[in-house]
């Protein structure tokens, strides 16, 4: 978490009534989650003195749950789950009730959307969101938390092969905060993690691209081995690469400023031979495969599936 002046409301406590705090990154809202329960709640009474809900809950149970006051406790805690899914009508009331402060309560409200300018409440708004730039710096922070260090080469490294996607990248830093190192390292994110056991989803990438179905099948097989790398980390790789690949190809070829020298060379040569419509497809494709590893059960054959459909895409050019 980068927003300095959140972090040091939380080391305060969160001595306010109400907190509004959002990203469009959930793994960010479950974060600060994290940090919240552990500064507001005793360990010894949390079962009594803290309540979760979301866009499920009746707004007179939420209302019900932060009037009430702590047990053998100064405060409790309340955390309002996906506001930006809550009817209308809860958001109507439960604002009405955010107005009307309760001393031992802290209510914190989580969303994936700024609050609105309409609802006149007296919280303190926090955003979490973060510029890709930022990315390395959250990435430390996040392993800090973990209990290890990254240096900057396994920072490099880890964006390289897993993308920006900051959900799939704390999920690798989790993995590789169980591999009893204090600090990680570019080889030990390599060893640990499996991501270059003889191919990497760059390799995939390019691979596609190019039009090279062997290749693209022995990849995809040696990321299987072992559970070397799950269908969602290469899918969101996938995904990212190809968004990589689409600014530089709506840049007609110069390659854009955050963009790898690596990445721009590996991916220039071929954007001659893509269109619009190309894109669309891919992207139509990337996400028929994510609702079919989340729905089928049967993740290696979505990913089977994915690369032909892109494979025979890149016949047709």
């Amino acid at each position: 978490m980068l927003n300095k002046a959140f972090l040091k409301e939380i080391e305060k406590g969160l001595p306010g009534f109400l907190y509004y705090v959002w990203s469009e990154e959930g793994c960010f809202l479950d974060d600060a989650l994290s940090r919240i329960t552990e500064v507001v709640t005793d360990p010894g009474s949390a079962d009594f003195n803290s309540d979760i809900f979301d866009s499920s809950s009746a707004a007179q149970t939420i209302i019900d749950a932060a009037s009430t006051l702590p047990f053998m406790t100064q405060r409790r805690l309340v955390v309002i789950r996906d506001f930006h899914q809550f009817p209308v009508a809860a958001v109507k009331r439960l604002i009405t009730f955010f107005n009307n402060p309760v001393e031992t309560t802290c209510l914190v409200v989580f969303s994936q959307k700024a609050a609105k300018a309409a609802w006149k409440a007296e919280w303190k708004i926090y955003s979490l969101n973060i510029r890709e730039r930022e990315i390395p710096a959250a990435l430390k922070q996040f392993g800090t938390r973990k209990g290890i260090a990254l240096t900057d080469d396994a920072v490099a490294h880890l964006i390289e092969f897993v993308g920006n996607d900051i959900g799939l990248l704390f999920m690798e830093v989790e993995k590789l905060a169980l591999s009893g190192h204090k600090t990680i390292t570019g080889k030990d994110v390599a060893a640990a993690t499996s991501m270059m056991r003889k191919f990497t989803s760059f390799d995939l990438i390019d691979s596609l691209i190019a039009g090279q179905k062997t290749r693209v099948f022995r990849i995809l097989k040696t990321m299987f081995e072992r559970n070397a790398m799950e269908a969602p980390v290469i899918l969101g790789t996938l995904n990212w690469h190809y968004k990589q690949f689409y600014s530089l190809w709506l840049n007609k070829g110069k390659r854009p400023m955050k963009m790898r020298e690596k990445t721009y060379r590996a991916l220039v040569k071929y954007v001659a031979a893509f269109r619009e419509n190309d894109f669309y497809q891919i992207f139509r494709n990337l996400h028929e495969a994510d609702v079919a590893i989340k729905t089928s059960g049967r993740p290696g054959l979505s990913l089977e599936v994915l690369m032909i459909k892109l494979l025979q895409r890149e016949r047709v050019n």
